[in-house]
């Protein structure tokens, strides 16, 4: 138990020792922007690069979130009320493969956030793909 010290009648509490404090971690830049390829079908390959900051903390995943239209729609305009999706996926990769996830006759869009500590970053955001006939299928 730590004692009261007194000098000069003033009333002095002792103070725990100072300990070094590490950095909280900032926000992280935003990653290069996604490409997207059409691999036979619906199978399209995302990729893209690490942020030029991870904010001081390693990077711990991605968020990737991506809408589709069908190539037969009228509006070709993409809104903010557009529905997205979104997939997570581990921080020791810069690229996704998506199999299941998409439909034929689709124009897709996708953006990519880092992750690390501190939270989510900015998206960076592809241009669109368009997805052709095809079936669920992997070599």
């Amino acid at each position: 138990m730590l004692c009261t010290l007194c000098v000069n009648s003033r009333r002095y509490e002792p103070v725990a020792p100072h300990e070094p404090t590490q950095q909280p971690a900032q926000p992280l830049s935003t990653p290069g922007p996604p490409v997207a390829e059409c691999d036979r079908g619906i199978y399209v390959k995302l990729k893209w690069t690490q942020p030029d900051d991870d904010g001081g903390t390693d990077i711990t995943g991605y968020v990737i979130k991506y809408r589709g239209r069908s190539l037969f729609s009228r509006n070709a305009e993409w809104t903010d009320d557009d529905n997205c999706s979104t997939v997570n996926v581990a921080g020791n990769t810069t690229q996704f493969q998506f199999t299941d996830e998409l439909e034929e006759l689709t124009r897709y869009q996708f953006a990519v956030a880092a992750v690390n500590a501190a939270g989510q970053g900015q998206f960076a955001l592809s241009g669109s793909v368009d997805t052709d006939w095809g079936e669920h299928c992997c070599d």
